[in-house]
């Protein structure tokens, strides 16, 4: 019991938002509680008793016939008799046993948004909390009875532990509710795990706004190395699994979805404890959860979803890997703005830390509506600054990443701060979110088409398109662009004269002088004069010419351009 209590220390209650108020806190409540529990245990319809009899207490009682409605055909590879004779008692066994599991003056915290920022900017904070897998067990059934109610001091939106609801009410799933039971019913066989590594730890990271506590510029840390894999995330021996996660982590896995998260939450019940724990994530954190075993299989997504038996635990190894709960950017919004590239980007950071090899695959890429590719380059670098070894990407539709794999042969030579770089280059004339034209030019790149030089910056990058480009020709160029343009009408690299260029270049190496670089991002010169396209400085078109096309205008190279005495 003394282990159990030194579990249960926590930091100090002004990071927390309250805490969970336990059956077992009241005398007067308990007695209730272990009424209920004690009751009947003959049937199926006797759980339906022990739920309805605990939702009376409720601001809107109802009524569960869930067991006894329950169709069997709903879901063969469930046994509800069998549930009955071994799982069923050891939810009540485990729920009774609270006031054991949880002595007098155990406090419970749930910690509330911002509470893992540490006291000073550019440093990275935790709170992390660690139950047994029986601490577990004893809420998680509790849950399902709805005896653990919401604490008075929480509103109801951050409160969502609630198992209860995927057997009572509007939100009833058959096939989620039956994912949930067998976690009981494999407990039940294989009996609670109470060795000393058969703990579950709740972290919560987190970093202030202001310096970060890494660097993105300049980062000369290199690139991690990527295997693009099939198959589940769950089944990776990776130390670290990403988890595509709601701010809310556990998303509507109450409310019977069954999407990536969702599904994650039903095979390992243990991580719906941290519904319970964590209260919504803000940009700057992460939630993490370590020890969480995988109790069934399933098939399916959405509308498809089914159980499909007990897990084989025998497909990876123990220990179970660190689950990282990572919210993203809305695909649809300012999604390629450098605000929002970072947002991702530090996210993950956070929750990768520590990780020697990661698993994850398309974040973001659902419902959320990001761009795949995008999403894997922000990932990429977040998984290097934290020193991963190797990320597992798990591609599960190669029709809409299939440009990942060359992406990794042309760029995976790059620091992080090079690539970093390099993805503002692509995505700054982009923003707020033309995800089309990114598509062109990350094909471009997988392609060969251009490539970033050693700095980062960008060769042979061309503007594919831009809406308005006809449009704002009350902007003008600088003059001997103007009467280029009259003269000659278009500026036309092929006009020029490839051959001088060359020799240009020589004369310039034999001077000593270096030939410059292609600006990171090239317009042609009739988008320049016909107005200012996204991105380019107006006072500064003549720096988003090809190096052809700014001799051709000025009629000299950039490197004499330089050298004319100032106005």
């Amino acid at each position: 019991m003394a282990e159990l209590a030194a579990l249960a220390e926590r930091s100090d209650s002004a990071d927390l938002i309250g805490e969970l108020v336990l059956p077992s806190d009241s005398p007067d409540a308990w007695v209730i509680v272990q009424e209920t529990l004690c009751g009947p245990m003959e049937c199926p319809a006797d759980l339906d008793t022990m739920l309805t009899k605990f939702s009376e207490t409720d601001p809107e009682p109802k009524v569960c016939s869930f067991f006894s409605d329950f169709d069997q055909t709903t879901s063969a590879a469930f046994d509800l008799a069998a549930f009955m004779q071994t799982g069923a008692p050891l939810m009540l066994e485990v729920a009774l046993q609270m006031p054991e599991l949880f002595p007098s003056g155990t406090t419970v915290p749930i910690f509330k948004m911002r509470s893992s920022w540490p006291g000073e900017a550019g440093t990275l904070g935790k709170q992390s909390y660690a139950l047994t897998r029986r601490q577990c067990a004893c809420l998680l059934a509790h849950s399902f009875f709805g005896s653990l109610k919401r604490p008075p001091d929480v509103e109801p939106n951050d409160f969502r532990f609630t198992v209860r609801d995927l057997f009572v009410g509007t939100a009833v799933s058959p096939n989620s509710a039956v994912t949930f039971l067998n976690y009981f019913g494999s407990l039940a066989r294989h009996g609670i795990p109470e060795g000393p590594d058969d703990i579950v730890t709740f972290e919560r990271l987190g970093f202030k706004k202001g310096p970060l506590p890494w660097q993105w510029e300049g980062n000369e840390k290199p690139l991690c190395k990527v295997e693009i894999v099939d198959g589940n995330i769950d089944d990776c021996a990776a130390d670290v699994h990403a988890e595509f996660a709601n701010a809310f982590v556990g998303g509507g896995v109450m409310t019977g979805d069954a999407a990536m998260e969702e599904t994650l939450f039903l095979v390992k019940p243990e991580l719906m404890v941290a519904m319970a724990l964590q209260n919504r994530m803000v940009d700057e954190e992460a939630v993490c959860v370590s020890g969480a075993q995988k109790y069934s299989s399933t098939s399916g997504f959405g509308q498809s979803f089914e159980f499909a038996g007990e897990y084989d635990r025998s497909r990876r190894p123990d220990p179970p890997p660190r689950v990282a709960a990572i919210d993203a950017v809305r695909g649809g919004g300012p999604a390629m703005t450098e605000r929002a590239l970072l947002r991702d980007m530090n996210k993950a950071r956070a929750a990768f830390e520590g990780a020697v090899e990661l698993a994850t695959g398309h974040w973001g890429c659902g419902a959320y509506g990001n761009h795949n590719d995008l999403m894997f380059i922000k990932q990429w670098l977040a998984a290097s600054e934290a020193g991963v070894r190797k990320m597992y990407y798990h591609d599960f539709n190669r029709n809409q990443s299939h440009h990942i794999f060359p992406l990794i042969r042309k760029l995976g030579h790059l620091t992080v701060g090079e690539l970093w770089t390099f993805l503002l280059e692509l995505s700054r004339p982009l923003v707020p979110c033309n995800m089309k034209d990114f598509s062109v030019r990350v094909a471009d790149i997988s392609t060969g088409k251009f490539k970033p030089g050693g700095s980062g910056e960008t060769r042979g990058l061309r503007r594919h398109s831009h809406p308005g480009a006809a449009a704002g020709a009350a902007e003008t160029l600088p003059l001997a662009l103007e009467e280029t343009e009259g003269k000659s009408g278009t500026a036309d690299p092929a006009h020029s004269s490839e051959a001088d260029g060359d020799a240009g270049a020589a004369q310039r190496q034999r001077e000593g002088e270096s030939e410059p670089e292609e600006p990171a991002v090239v317009f042609s010169l009739t988008e320049l004069v016909a107005g200012c396209p996204d991105g380019v400085d107006p006072m500064k078109k003549e720096g988003s010419l090809s190096n052809a096309d700014f001799a051709a205008a000025f009629g000299m190279s950039r490197c004499e351009f330089s050298k004319l005495p100032a106005w």
